[in-house]
């Protein structure tokens, strides 16, 4: 004869370990640390009428959070311009 309770587990029981977001973040951790371990030489920005020296990682870092805020901008506008069209 078959308990009830034993045929129903609620979701995630039965689930050992890390989750996958976990692991993804441990990774990219990881690979993070390693790129600026590979990357701490000092090299020269020229940018407009700034001229400065920075180590590697971090210009490329300033670079990609640029670029984010470049696409959030653009997303912003895009969206509240089909908006304003549909009105």
């Amino acid at each position: 004869m078959s308990n009830d309770y034993e045929d129903r587990q609620p979701d995630g029981e039965g689930r050992n370990g890390p989750s996958l977001f976990l692991i993804l973040l441990i990774a990219v951790a990881a690979i993070t640390a390693v790129f600026i371990a590979q990357n701490r030489e000092r090299t020269r920005i020229e940018f407009l009428f700034f001229d400065f020296t920075s180590r590697i990682w971090t210009a490329i870092a300033i670079a990609i959070a640029l670029g984010v805020l470049l696409d959030r901008l653009v997303t912003m506008w895009w969206r509240r311009a089909r908006e304003r069209r549909r009105s």
